[in-house]
């Protein structure tokens, strides 16, 4: 457990006392993170970083007005306050502004602490990332960089309407860059793991990342057509973060969303289902509370293909021309932000499979450059193809030199299925691969 202890309770309850005396409302959050961090870059070590940072933002409500400030020294605790208050005395006043009620009770999402990480020293850190090098080298492939990070965190949020939410969370990732040589000169490839606990999969990240690259060696022209293209984890999680950000209550709401007025109407295929889900044990962005305290929850945005809901925080949810609440979607940047709407875990669910095997012609492809290029509007898109190869008669052939998929990203999901059952968490999102029809390549 992070050595926090009682003391930074007191601490957030005597802000919270002396704000009562000058303002309306009040809220503290903070944050503190213990963090380890290794970079190698060529097989040397680029920087080697431990950090232990406490941070407290306030955030004042005074006449609807709010104000905010934050600080990482907690010996100004009092002038943070004065800065706060003066702040808003600054802002016009917003109706929409809130400063939530207590809610009744927290359920505890099990899988986010490993007390482990906690023990993980420096030189550990940095022996377990020269391992990950010396692993790749191995497989005779060339490292460019590698990176190692672990930390244990604790978050408390509190405010003056009596609520008091804390809760520890640790994470763990490792990544790497690295080349495979060819006859006319390198080819490239990238792997990761993220996890809340100790237990990275490293052997995974090397073999994934070796095979590919090494299997892309020597690619060939691929012929320009209308085809079925196969995305993979990293490709789906760049491609379709326009068709996740049009489900934003902030998006609608600014008139920049393509689902602004489809509310009840089939936008997918009905094979498809979209779950925001903070509560999913043991997942990435899980969390017993949101970053204004409300307790998590399980979102169903898209059922069967049907347009159910849009993600909210409770300034959204206030503001919006419907009767709706928050869906437990407040976000921070960290201490030093005010909440915004934001995702956690984006879950895909397809009832429909399509094996490789049943694809007569199309192209996989690993990841894609250039999708934040997509227009958020009409999801038009067009993007270079990463770690690309053909599929003939169900089976992955050639590795491909170098190719252009465009097409609508609002259109994939109208006749997507899933190439797979197993799923696999890429950031936010948790989806298995999927095949896109009828996109254009473009050799």
């Amino acid at each position: 457990m992070i050595n926090l202890g009682e003391t930074m309770d007191h601490i957030v309850d005597d802000i919270i006392t002396k704000l009562s005396k000058h303002v309306e409302y009040s809220e503290v959050f903070l944050e503190q993170e213990k963090s380890t961090e290794i970079s190698v870059l060529n097989d040397e070590v680029n920087y080697a970083k431990e950090e232990d940072v406490t941070g407290i933002g306030v955030r004042v409500l005074n006449n609807k007005k709010q104000g905010f400030a934050y600080t990482t020294n907690i010996n100004r605790i009092d002038e943070v306050i004065k800065q706060a208050i003066n702040n808003s005395k600054l802002n016009s006043p917003d109706e929409f502004v809130e400063i939530i009620d207590k809610p009744e009770q927290y359920k505890e999402v099990s899988g986010l602490y490993d007390s482990r990480i906690e023990d993980v020293t420096l030189q550990e850190a940095i022996q377990t990332c020269q391992n990950l090098v010396e692993m790749v080298k191995e497989k005779d492939c060339q490292p460019t960089s590698a990176e190692y990070e672990v930390a244990v965190g604790k978050t408390i949020i509190a405010n003056s309407n009596g609520l008091f939410a804390s809760e520890e969370q640790s994470s763990s990732g490792i990544s790497v860059s690295l080349n495979a040589k060819e006859n006319e000169g390198y080819s490239s490839a990238y792997a990761y793991d993220v996890n809340h606990t100790k237990d990275l999969d490293i052997t995974r990240v090397v073999n994934e990342s070796t095979d590919l690259a090494k299997n892309s060696r020597n690619g060939k022209a691929t012929e320009t057509r209308t085809t079925n293209v196969v995305l993979d984890y990293f490709a789906i999680t760049s491609l379709l973060g326009t068709f996740f950000s049009a489900l934003s209550s902030e998006n609608t709401q600014r008139g920049r969303s393509y689902f602004k007025d489809k509310l009840g109407e089939q936008v997918a295929s009905e094979s498809f289902s979209l779950y925001d889900d903070a509560t999913i044990p043991g997942a990435n962005s899980s969390s017993k509370f949101d970053d204004e305290g409300t307790p998590s929850e399980s979102t169903v945005l898209i059922k069967d293909g049907i347009l159910e809901s849009f993600i909210y925080d409770t300034y959204h949810a206030n503001k919006d021309e419907n009767d709706v609440k928050t869906t437990s979607n407040a976000k921070r940047s960290g201490f030093n932000s005010v909440p915004h709407v934001g995702f956690t875990n984006l879950k895909l669910d397809f009832k429909e499979v399509t094996n490789i095997s049943d694809i007569m012609d199309g192209i996989t492809v690993n990841s894609v450059m250039g999708a934040h290029t997509a227009n958020p509007i009409t999801g038009d898109f067009s993007v270079e193809a990463r770690n690309a190869f053909e599929i003939k008669n169900g089976e992955i052939k050639n590795p491909i030199k170098k190719a252009m998929i465009s097409g609508n990203i609002f259109d994939i999901l109208k006749t997507a299925s899933a190439v797979t059952k197993e799923t696999r968490q890429m950031g936010a999102t948790i989806t298995p691969k999927i095949i896109a029809k009828n996109l254009r390549v473009i050799g």
